[in-house]
């Protein structure tokens, strides 16, 4: 299922319940949320954008909306895959700084460039989180 790979840990927990499980495989992981138990992932949830009930085991947790497997292809479609910021620093540990403390969630910082005719003016720039894995994976 996109997005549902089981991760290899040693000791996992219910993110809804606590319960906690030694065996890796009993804990099911879900993307933006967490490992959740069988119980807790066969429990109906709401979708946040288009209102239909799943189950929790089939959803998405993608900038703080839980979303159905439809709405989340849709909102990665249609998200920015970039993002340009524009900050004032002095040097470029300045620059890095600032530019890595203020990242939008969702997003990685890919670039930071001296703006043209500039000497104080930095621009960022940052890629979709997901694009930059799968490219660089």
């Amino acid at each position: 299922m996109l997005g549902h790979q089981h991760k290899r840990v040693e000791k996992a927990g219910c993110r809804v319940c606590g319960k906690e499980s030694e065996k890796p495989d009993a804990f099911q992981y879900i993307t933006g949320f967490g490992y959740v138990c069988r119980d807790c992932g066969m429990q109906q949830v709401v979708c946040d954008s288009c209102g239909s009930k799943v189950r929790r085991m089939t959803v998405t947790v993608l900038r703080g909306k839980t979303l159905c497997l439809v709405c989340y292809r849709a909102e990665r479609e249609k998200g920015d895959k970039r993002l340009m910021k524009e900050l004032v620093a002095e040097s470029i540990d300045d620059a890095v700084k600032i530019s890595m403390n203020n990242t939008p969630e969702g997003y990685v910082l890919v670039g930071l460039r001296l703006k043209h005719s500039s000497k104080q003016t930095w621009t960022a720039e940052y890629e979709r989180e997901d694009i930059y894995l799968s490219r660089c994976s």
